[in-house]
């Protein structure tokens, strides 16, 4: 398992975690929930912070934390994690959800709603009660997060839909519906790493998902070369996560 971090150790590189109040934008009748308070909760019940991250630098910005419990199992190749997303300014809801995190590639996938539920938490009192059953939750839908990812992985597509699976994911990764011209299938098919090699659905979501997600890869837009950028936006990032899921069990 990775290196825990600490709350302390969150302060400088994620500051809108340990907002203290609600921006001065939002109205009397918005109900501040502490980003920190729900942590601490989650840590009486074994969970530890793995990653986190904001947008942009203000203290009331949309923030997402990733978290592990020591005590759930691993699926596969991943461990399980719970996503808090929240925010201080009003820009969006308490939202907490499953999450995997793959090892051979540091990557964090969010697991569709369709497979684990989510939990829209509108800025309410969040106790540790309410804690304690997401924990359960999560740990009630392992078999079904596994049995997703068996079906994937046992799905062996040809290459005629593996191209197929590119083309609709253009949809969800650009507005307009495809990507640019310049970008070629087989660049976003052909894996970072040899043990992403391989032509089932789970291995080429994983690899799609990866190249959609962290950009990287070069191309001409118009007489300028160019590269693919890394996706920033918190809550883009998790519907295009999903949404890649989703394609990808439509194949199953």
């Amino acid at each position: 398992m990775s290196t825990i971090i600490s709350l302390e150790n969150l302060k400088q590189t994620v500051p809108s975690v340990f907002a203290t109040e609600a921006s001065n934008t939002r109205t009397s009748k918005y109900v501040f929930v502490p980003t920190t308070e729900i942590l601490e909760n989650f840590q009486k019940e074994g969970w530890e912070v793995s990653s986190a991250k904001q947008m942009g630098y203000s203290q009331y910005a949309t923030h997402e934390v990733r978290l592990r419990n020591g005590q759930m199992p691993k699926v596969g190749d991943c461990f399980l994690e719970a996503i808090i997303c929240n925010s201080h300014n009003g820009l969006s809801s308490l939202k907490i959800s499953a999450g995997l995190f793959r090892l051979c590639c540091s990557n964090g996938l969010t697991v569709p709603e369709s497979v684990s539920e989510s939990f829209s938490v509108r800025h309410s009192y969040l106790d540790y009660e309410m804690v304690k059953s997401f924990t359960d939750e999560f740990a009630n839908k392992l078999t079904t997060i596994e049995s997703s990812i068996g079906k994937m992985s046992s799905r062996i597509l040809t290459e005629g839909e593996q191209v197929g699976y590119v083309k609709s994911a253009a949809h969800v990764r650009w507005k307009e519906g495809k990507m640019p011209e310049s970008i070629k299938i087989e660049d976003i098919l052909n894996p970072l790493r040899d043990g992403d090699r391989g032509n089932d659905m789970w291995t080429t979501f994983n690899v799609v998902q990866e190249k959609f997600t962290r950009g990287g890869i070069g191309y001409k837009a118009g007489k300028r070369h160019t590269t693919m950028r890394e996706l920033k936006n918190i809550v883009s990032t998790n519907r295009i996560n999903t949404e890649l899921w989703e394609l990808a069990e439509s194949y199953c």
